[in-house]
């Protein structure tokens, strides 16, 4: 299990919930979470090959200040992968909804 998983276990998700999260695009989410779910999978596996189809899915399902919003916590998420793995990573884990 991810150090994420752990924590995200600890803040009151369930197997079920990290299972959805994992299988997304089969789940019963809203729209609107889907595309924030794969706007994450692009963002953090290959941006620049994020093909038109989720761009439009993330036009007509986020706001622009959403889409911002969410860009600049996956860029905090990702940029402390390196300290996590050092151990070092802040105390407290803040979990953000949308």
């Amino acid at each position: 299990m991810s150090a994420r998983g752990a924590v995200a276990r600890q803040q009151g998700a369930d197997e079920e919930l990290l299972t959805v999260v994992d299988n997304y695009r089969d789940s019963e989410l809203s729209p609107a979470q889907q595309a924030a779910l794969a706007l994450a999978d692009a963002y953090l596996t290959s941006p620049a090959e994020m093909d038109d189809a989720v761009k439009e899915e993330i036009a007509a399902n986020l706001t622009a200040p959403q889409v911002v919003d969410l860009v600049l916590k996956l860029t905090g998420y990702s940029s402390d992968k390196a300290m996590v793995a050092l151990g070092l990573d802040f105390d407290e884990v803040r979990s953000f909804t949308f």
